[in-house]
């Protein structure tokens, strides 16, 4: 237990201001690197995590491996409840009223006060995923083979019923205003729970597929993502937030929670609604004061390994203030380490045009 509360240390947040895809870039919007595959390999921990991730009700985020279930917060990493020897997890969601609810290979299950996992009800299928509305719960079908795809209603009780059927695999579902907001293929679709009618929020190109979609509800924003990029619906059209990053969604205080279970990578980005807000014209406006920490050539190293990619860490160069090391032994150690020429050549771009501005003043 020891080993594992060590890495609050290592959870350095790199609050990066840089600009969202396509937007004047100031210091509004700030990136801050929860969780990384060189953090946890910095405890010797590397679960095989699953996607999905939600917030517990004490404010942590808790994610999970096929079999054990993890919490992450300011103390670190910890194992939660009892490892699942029997059955895989594949998808995990708390209710309403803070209760547990699990996805088991064919089974809803939920958390008991013991933290073993205690079958509800059994499904018709075993490739699910769940999410929690206001009273119920939803469990959607991620199914490749079947030919019909269903999200069900689970009533309080363990009875549930099928609310809705598509043709594609649903990937993710939530509920907003008493719409359940789905993507399914390369569509946001919207179902009014009441009139039982379908409306198209979002539609990307046919060789992309939605993974993920969450909700701001204090603005009724909807987010959603695909492996590579994330997307925040604007009446009815799609502003790119990102073309660098994607994965699972989930936003909470204020801020979007982005999720790649395969590179165990976990970011947090704030300010958003204040960017989209703003007249494309307006002019960004730059607070010395609330200016991030210096980039630093270790900095630089932890994102490559965090699986950023070449185009996106670059973006954070041009936008953040630095303080590289450029000596013959430093370029030698950063290259080793995996960063790419064109970094490198960004790097050195920063360090000049700090000093030319430097000169000017």
């Amino acid at each position: 237990m020891q080993a594992l509360t060590k890495i609050s240390c290592t959870v350095t947040l790199l609050l990066l201001s840089f600009s969202l895809n396509g937007m004047p870039g100031n210091d509004t919007v700030r990136y801050e690197l929860l969780m990384s595959s060189q953090m946890l390999k910095s405890v010797n921990l590397a679960p095989d995590f699953i996607p999905s991730l939600d917030i517990s009700p004490e404010r942590h985020v808790l994610l999970s491996s096929k079999t054990q279930f993890y919490l992450l917060g300011w103390g670190g990493m910890t194992p939660l409840g009892k490892s699942a020897t029997s059955g895989t997890i594949r998808s995990f969601a708390f209710s309403s009223d803070s209760l547990l609810m699990v996805i088991k290979n064919d089974e809803v299950c939920y958390f008991d006060a013991k933290g073993v996992l205690t079958r509800l009800l059994k499904l018709p299928g075993s490739e699910m995923g769940i999410c929690a509305g206001k009273d119920v719960m939803y469990v959607y079908d991620r199914s490749t083979t079947k030919t019909n795809k269903a999200v069900y209603v689970v009533s309080p009780g363990g009875k549930y019923a099928v609310l809705l059927e598509v043709t594609s695999p649903i990937t993710s579902a939530v509920e907003l205003n008493n719409m359940l907001l789905f993507s399914s293929g390369n569509m946001v679709v919207q179902f009014d729970m009441k009139t039982k009618e379908y409306k198209i929020l979002a539609s990307l190109s046919k060789e992309k597929t939605v993974q993920s979609l969450t909700v701001d509800s204090s603005h009724n924003r909807i987010y959603f993502a695909t492996d590579r990029a994330i997307y925040a619906v604007n009446d009815t059209s799609a502003i790119t937030i990102s073309d660098g990053i994607g994965g699972i969604l989930k936003y909470f205080d204020d801020g979007l929670l982005i999720f790649d279970p395969a590179k165990r990578f976990l970011l947090r980005i704030t300010g958003i609604e204040e960017e989209l807000k703003k007249p494309k014209t307006e002019k960004p406006v730059i607070s010395q004061q609330s200016e991030p920490g210096l980039l630093k050539n270790q900095n630089i190293i932890d994102l490559v390994k965090s699986g950023l990619s070449e185009a996106l860490i670059i973006s954070i160069i041009k936008r953040s203030k630095a303080e590289f090391d450029l000596s013959i032994d430093a370029m030698i150690k950063i290259s080793g380490e995996g960063v790419s020429s064109a970094i490198i050549m960004e790097m050195r771009q920063a360090m000049k045009r700090q000093a030319s501005q430097t000169q000017i003043k």
